[in-house]
């Protein structure tokens, strides 16, 4: 397994991992009509190259022949007293529970120099909570927030990482 950092040529099978992940993880937690709307389009492809071209931003693949799963960090976006925060991190529900996610995490903190970091998870998902409090998050209630998309607030679920 090889975690790199991704290149522009990677945006197209990260926005597709993307868009299957949000499909198969959120079903029954975000409404059927937002997950079928998501599509791997160019407009969604540009903005990914845009992400792994900020050098804002962290974003990683974990790449044997193939893009399995990827990590996108950066700058904390809230007032937590932390300076990271993981944006996001999916891996290909084929790929799952084979290491990748950790493995992701593990580089995250290598190049952040092992300093905190939190995250947000949508609420009542029970795989993705399992694996974040088994690679050493806490949930930090006080954080907590609402979402609103169309037809649906979402909850969201702040985990900490020291």
């Amino acid at each position: 397994m090889i975690i790199r950092k991704a290149e522009a040529k990677d945006a197209r099978a990260i926005a597709q991992i993307s868009v299957d992940t949000w499909k198969d993880a959120y079903k029954g937690l975000i409404d059927n009509a937002v997950l079928e709307s998501r599509k791997v389009d160019d407009k969604r492809i540009l903005s990914w190259v845009d992400n792994i071209n900020n050098p804002d931003f962290i974003v990683l693949v974990c790449e044997d022949k193939e893009i399995l799963g990827y990590l996108w960090g950066g700058p904390a976006r809230d007032e937590y007293g932390l300076k990271n925060e993981i944006y996001a991190l999916y891996v290909k529900t084929s790929s799952q529970r084979r290491g990748i996610g950790s493995e992701l995490i593990k580089e995250y903190k290598q190049r952040i120099k092992n300093e905190s970091f939190y995250l947000y998870m949508i609420k009542n998902n029970k795989k993705a909570s399992s694996f974040y409090e088994a690679s050493g998050g806490s949930i930090c209630e006080k954080h907590n927030r609402k979402l609103e998309i169309p037809n649906q607030t979402i909850e969201e679920i702040c985990y900490i990482f020291k």
